[in-house]
């Protein structure tokens, strides 16, 4: 039976990890009702992977639907939001191209949003962990002030709420983040800490990738807190505990880098 759930897969240059995320969203236990690839302008086969992908679909009816988009390349944000715009199912589920999932993961999300009243979010563990408690807990607006709990390729929201909030597109760096917690103020955030997301081996801050300018990265975290205190979205008391907690892992993270070229020498 498929459940009203729409996947959005942004993908870049994704032609070696594509065809993986989504036979992940095929396997699913609770089938998903649609799957939308935006190709942000990739220079490689992504495009065309895209569509085959979408003539696999059109031939099993037990599959779901793919609506592939190709646009000029515009970041990641602008990708999702056009993905959201173009929803019309109850649920949103985000998964990047270079991720996949277990096959219970929208299965089990969508009973916490069953079971429970003032669901805004749920999201769930993935491989980047080596521990697991296999519990579920409601994750308190503090502790998300305190760090970014949640993976966006485990992140499943309401439509009606994406659509009325969307990704900061001005920030390039920290915009989930950001997006999570405007979310955190409509309802009820919920983890599910078990290993449901396969997690691509992307690299962590210090090395390569987006995520090694840590400043950039520190920088745009701290731009997404002023944002939300001028527009009301959190009180002056949570943007100073906010940007205090920012500053510390800033300044943990500048330590280890200067330890590892101490060590590196």
């Amino acid at each position: 039976m498929k459940k009203s759930v729409t996947v959005i897969i942004p993908a870049y240059n994704a032609e070696q990890t594509l065809e993986k995320a989504v036979e992940s969203v095929f396997e699913q236990t609770c089938k998903v009702e649609k799957i939308i690839i935006i190709d942000d302008g990739s220079k490689d086969k992504t495009l065309q992977i895209a569509e085959s992908l979408k003539d696999k679909s059109l031939l099993s009816k037990d599959l779901p639907e793919i609506n592939v988009i190709s646009i000029k390349n515009s970041g990641v944000s602008h990708a999702r939001n056009i993905g959201i715009k173009e929803s019309n199912t109850i649920y949103i589920s985000f998964l990047d191209s270079d991720d996949s999932w277990h096959s219970q993961k929208i299965e089990k999300q969508l009973k916490i949003f069953e079971e429970n009243k003032d669901v805004a979010l749920v999201s769930t563990s993935s491989t980047v962990k080596n521990r697991f408690s296999n519990k579920t807990k409601i994750i308190s607006y503090w502790h998300l002030l305190m760090r970014n709990h949640v993976i966006t390729s485990s992140a499943m929201a309401k439509t009606s709420t994406l659509k009325s909030i969307l990704f900061d597109e001005d920030l390039k760096r920290a915009e989930d983040y950001n997006l999570w917690l405007k979310i955190g103020k409509t309802g009820k955030m919920f983890f599910i800490d078990e290993k449901l997301v396969f997690f691509a081996d992307k690299q962590t801050f210090g090395q390569t990738g987006l995520s090694k300018d840590f400043h950039a990265l520190s920088k745009d975290e701290m731009r997404g807190f002023i944002k939300l205190v001028k527009n009301r979205t959190i009180t002056p008391l949570q943007f100073l505990f906010a940007f205090a907690m920012s500053c510390i892992k800033y300044i943990r993270k500048c330590i280890i880098m200067f330890i590892r070229r101490e060590k590196a020498k």
